[in-house]
């Protein structure tokens, strides 16, 4: 029992070498007796590793005292912690990019044209004004058609469009 206190204190005096009792030196001093006894070159097999031959505490110290200096001192403000977050985040590489084939011009694959979409192409300006009223006219004309066919036929308008559209 008294083995293993004199252990536990000389492991507790290598970690907190400030905070230990003063009977931990008379138990390294029987440690590292006992150790040289069992190094003996006859006895190669129960060599004690070297560390418990170097002076552990002391190496240690220095140490202790430097990870106690390592604290914060201040809060981080937000702007620093929102920079440190936010740095090194840059926009990745676009590869995938294609020419439009309507103007020529580079855009990325997928996507319209900004040009052509924007109108900056007098030719492809029309052409769209031109899709946009037939598209307009096409479905004033069959708003008229559904109408005209729910008068003949007496039904709803909402019921002739799902009859034609399951048709």
């Amino acid at each position: 029992m008294a083995a293993t206190h004199a252990t536990t204190t000389s492991i507790l005096s290598s970690f907190l070498p400030r905070l230990a009792p003063p009977t931990v030196s008379i138990a390294s001093r029987s440690i590292a007796l006992y150790s040289r006894q069992l190094s003996h070159p006859l006895l190669p097999a129960f060599a004690i590793p070297s560390a418990i031959h170097l002076n552990v505490p002391g190496l240690l110290e220095g140490l202790w005292e430097s990870i106690l200096k390592a604290v914060p001192k201040k809060k981080t403000s937000h702007m620093k912690k929102r920079h440190r977050q936010m740095a090194g985040k840059g926009l990745k590489d676009v590869t995938s990019l294609n020419r439009c084939s309507a103007c020529g011009h580079i855009k990325r694959a997928h996507l319209l044209c900004p040009y052509c979409v924007n109108g900056e192409d007098p030719k492809i300006k029309m052409m769209f004004k031109g899709n946009a009223k037939q598209s307009v006219e096409t479905s004033v004309e069959t708003a008229k058609a559904v109408e005209e066919q729910a008068a003949v036929t007496g039904d709803s308008a909402a019921d002739v469009k799902t009859t034609e559209l399951q048709k």
